[in-house]
């Protein structure tokens, strides 16, 4: 039996395997105005078939995961919302039916944010979040990842990956959040993060973040302090340095027994 959890309110729920095609539409649009997203993606252009594929991949990953957490939000359906992606995703932006289940669209709903969260290894929580829906069959979906640059990965690997190791130690970890933005500024990421910390204040347990100096005001205003600042140095395709913004959030009382802590 399962530690209790936070309700899930409002708009919020968990992610199911029926939702990755438009979360990969979603995570697209929104990751496109980070800095590492051309720093990562310099072919995006050429190929924007792979970034979504890609996206998707990962999302799917999360979702079948049981040490994560993936939560999403719906919203009312903006028609006109692909005037507000870039060109190269407006250009071969699926239709709704591709990307939003029947019963979202019967409802004019569609997810519009996604959050995805790590739980501590080994954590008591193992499993509790799956969706349901494993028996979702899903079209083949290659993912050729010719939109980015391998110099990019292995950067990213030698340089932030250790340092991330060290700082989230102990803590959940945000991995992933994105809001399509035809509806931002709404309050959709804020009420993610809020469910993962009221998680956090239930478990006793910190939470950690890295993303690009753009997320830092929105978490320092949710209560993280900066940890740390990572410079990942540039390469051919893209000269200039990215950075990495570390964030913790830490919880005061830990006094009682975590249900994130290591299943004996």
């Amino acid at each position: 039996m399962f530690p209790p959890a936070p309700p899930f309110s409002g708009t919020v729920r968990l992610a199911k395997l029926a939702d990755i095609p438009r979360i990969g539409v979603v995570a697209a649009a929104s990751f496109y105005h980070s800095s590492w997203f051309k720093y990562e993606r310099p072919y995006y252009e050429k190929y924007p078939f792979d970034t979504l594929s890609s996206y998707r991949d990962s999302f799917r990953k999360a979702i079948r995961d049981p040490d994560s957490i993936v939560l999403v939000v719906e919203d009312a359906l903006d028609q006109n919302e692909s005037q507000q992606v870039y060109d190269a995703l407006a250009k071969v932006y699926p239709p709704f039916e591709e990307q939003i289940p029947d019963e979202g669209l019967k409802k004019g709903k569609a997810v519009v944010s996604v959050a995805a969260f790590s739980l501590l290894p080994e954590s008591s929580r193992h499993g509790q979040f799956q969706p349901e829906d494993e028996g979702v069959k899903l079209p083949d979906d290659p993912v050729n990842r010719r939109d980015m640059s391998q110099t990019a990965i292995e950067n990213m690997s030698k340089v932030l990956h250790p340092k991330e190791v060290e700082t989230f130690k102990h803590h959940v970890v945000i991995d992933m959040m994105a809001t399509h933005p035809a509806y931002w500024r709404r309050g959709h990421a804020s009420a993610t993060t809020e469910w993962c910390l009221s998680l956090s204040q239930l478990d006793h347990v910190g939470i950690g973040v890295a993303g690009a100096p753009l997320g830092k005001i929105f978490f320092s205003s949710l209560g993280f302090k900066e940890s740390s600042t990572v410079e990942i140095p540039g390469y051919s395709e893209h000269p200039k340095s990215v950075f990495a913004w570390l964030g913790l959030r830490e919880v005061k009382d830990t006094s009682s027994k975590s249900a994130q802590s290591v299943v004996p």
